[in-house]
């Protein structure tokens, strides 16, 4: 009855004790029927800094899940602007603050730090769909042979009046897809569940990237050949909006995380022993990447830069890039119309 009597009184407390909910649904006990005989514990693990204003979305997108054998790990950079003091407001978290070395630092800690046998990965600023932890420790459990499981994810905008505009969707990725994915397609790397064996068998991600290597995680299970399964469902919500890592909404092929990327599909293209497909699929991405930087360098008036892109696009792909580039002009014709950005 105490119990009852606690539950009642905190319930109908001010938005600083909403905690309780997120905890109360933490270890509920699943609905007959549904108990796995082996409950498998899930480890999310969600890098942060400065985020007081869209954390508690994140942290309440994981106690909206009807799963209860699961942590949440929150690797903190040493925020300043009151995160920590919203993240207090959730007792059942793991936090840790200590100042890193960029995001897949915090990564990396995180994935140390996991007592799950399976882990997530969730940004601050993005939610899960709700209910979709038991469907993948279900999955888990229905194919022990798999060392990963993904699904589909969305990117969306949030008005301000709350409502939220779909902007893209992406759906799973499936085993013979990965390459490309990977590569010259959208790797969704959020909406992707790890056994924690797969790090130690491919090691964790590179610390010396700052944006994509997530990526090059993913590159290095498609050239192992790691085995995964695939949920047509979307288990991962991306938010854009002006403050985010890489989904800013503004041209971006001049971005720091676009010249990352032309970096990782260089060192590959430079690699001897790629197959042809894998070629051909570095070939496309570098070429898709070029054409970014052409077309954000165009709407800037830097035609210096212009010919500095064409070149090295040349130089990687001289008879499939004017294809891609053309193909990509003719989509985003507007771009050659727009006004002039600033540098």
């Amino acid at each position: 009855m105490l119990i009852v009597l606690e539950k009642q009184e905190l319930y109908h407390l001010n938005k600083k004790m909403a905690w309780l909910e997120c905890l109360l649904k933490l270890c509920r006990l699943p609905e007959q029927g549904n108990i796995l005989f082996h409950p498998l514990l899930i480890s999310i693990v969600t890098p942060c800094f400065n985020r007081a204003e869209l954390v508690s979305e994140a942290v309440e997108s994981v106690c909206r899940q009807d799963y209860p054998h699961l942590e949440h790990i929150i690797i903190d950079a040493g925020s300043t602007d009151g995160t920590l003091e919203v993240l207090r407001n959730y007792p059942h978290l793991r936090v840790y603050s200590e100042p890193d070395a960029g995001i897949y630092d915090a990564l990396n800690k995180g994935v140390k730090l996991a007592r799950g046998e399976v882990v997530g990965f969730l940004n601050t600023d993005d939610c899960y769909e709700p209910g979709i932890l038991r469907l993948v420790a279900e999955e888990f459990e229905r194919k022990p042979n798999i060392d990963a499981l993904v699904g589909g994810a969305t990117i969306f905008q949030q008005a301000s009046d709350g409502k939220r505009r779909l902007v893209a969707r992406f759906p799973s990725i499936q085993q013979q897809d990965l390459l490309m994915r990977a590569t010259e397609g959208a790797p969704i790397f959020n909406a992707w569940f790890f056994r924690k064996r797969v790090f130690d068998e491919l090691g964790g991600f590179e610390t010396g990237y700052l944006y994509v290597a997530d990526r090059e995680f993913l590159l290095r299970m498609a050239f192992q050949a790691t085995s995964f399964g695939s949920v047509d469902k979307a288990l991962y919500h991306y938010r854009m909006h002006p403050g985010s890592y890489t989904l800013s909404g503004e041209p971006s092929g001049e971005d720091a995380w676009m010249f990352e990327s032309r970096a990782l599909a260089t060192r590959y293209l430079d690699r001897a022993g790629l197959s042809r497909k894998a070629r051909k699929c570095f070939k496309v991405w570098h070429s898709q990447i070029i054409t970014e930087q052409i077309l954000t360098a165009w709407g800037r008036k830097a035609p210096l830069r212009m010919i500095r892109y064409m070149l090295a696009g040349l130089r990687y792909n001289p008879l499939g890039w004017p294809n891609v580039f053309m193909k990509k002009v003719i989509e985003r014709r507007w771009i050659l119309l727009d006004k002039p950005r600033s540098r």
